[in-house]
């Protein structure tokens, strides 16, 4: 069971690493270094960029179509990245709670993580213009595009750091007026207030939380009365010897690959320890005993 769910895991990990690898502000199909196998890019995701101006926006993921195939249903994939560097948003973020926008029992969120996510847009491939708001993106689709002949739900919202607290709303705000979509986030911080995450919980069935350990994210609006949605699923990086335990090696989507059986060559060069000698192995035990 456990393999199953790291297998599906690690499978839309892979849609989050392809966004890391664009470098275009709205790239075309074809402008991706990679991207998934048996998927079509439908459209590309933006948010608020405050360092480029009123308007300005900047990458930060996309919406992938499962080509078709009359033996299994389409598939929607919402895969969402996080900043270049894993606290960039921290020193602005608006920490202070706000009534979640998704019902009257739906908690409240961090303000600034809302600001973000209603600012959010989504463009045709090859378009900077917005065609309009993340949060409705559901409509811009054939509904008929989205049924599904069995119980498994026909969109998939998965994101990493950032990337992945703005899936979480998405999820939360889709469920609330449609349907649920299944839910694959890796290092998020916190999103809600407990009754927000019982709002989650509730309409939410399919939602693997990965967190590394010694990963700081995570933990980072802990202190401020916030919850994590659904019991997370730990992994270690301390465990491996040859993986570098700074932070930003420990939050890396790279290495929530790897912990989820990705080859090690994903690890980026600068979070590999290359000679391990006592000294390292000491200093490297000692700071996992506190986690």
């Amino acid at each position: 069971m456990v393999k199953s769910m790291q297998t599906a895991a690690l499978k839309y990990a892979y849609f989050i690493h392809a966004a890391y690898q664009v470098s275009e502000q709205s790239p075309l199909q074809e402008e991706y270094p990679v991207f998934p196998a048996g998927y079509t890019l439908v459209y590309n995701i933006h948010m608020k960029d405050p360092g480029k101006g009123k308007g300005g926006l900047t990458y930060c993921g996309f919406l992938a179509k499962s080509n078709f195939s009359p033996d299994t249903s389409v598939t929607y994939v919402l895969a969402l990245k996080g900043t270049n560097n894993y606290l960039d948003w921290v020193d602005t973020l608006d920490i202070l709670p706000s009534p979640g926008p998704f019902g009257n029992n739906s908690g409240n969120v961090v303000s600034g993580f809302l600001d973000i996510y209603n600012h959010m847009t989504f463009s045709d491939p090859g378009q900077f213009k917005p065609k309009g708001l993340l949060k409705y993106i559901r409509y811009s689709i054939r509904y008929t595009d989205m049924q599904s002949d069995d119980d498994v739900q026909p969109m998939v919202c998965t994101g990493h750091g950032l990337g992945g607290a703005m899936a979480t709303l998405f999820a939360a705000g889709d469920a609330y007026t449609l349907h649920p979509c299944r839910s694959y986030t890796y290092g998020s911080p916190c999103v809600g207030d407990p009754a927000f995450v019982s709002f989650y919980n509730a309409l939410i069935t399919t939602s693997e939380r990965y967190y590394n350990l010694p990963d700081l994210v995570p933990t980072i609006l802990d202190a401020f009365g916030y919850d994590h949605v659904h019991s997370g699923i730990p992994l270690d990086s301390l465990g491996d010897p040859a993986l570098n335990w700074l932070p930003d090696c420990t939050h890396s989507l790279n290495t929530y690959m790897y912990l989820l059986g990705a080859s090690p060559s994903v690890i980026n060069s600068n979070c590999l320890i290359s000679d391990i000698d006592d000294d390292v192995m000491i200093k490297k035990l000692s700071f996992r005993r506190r986690y």
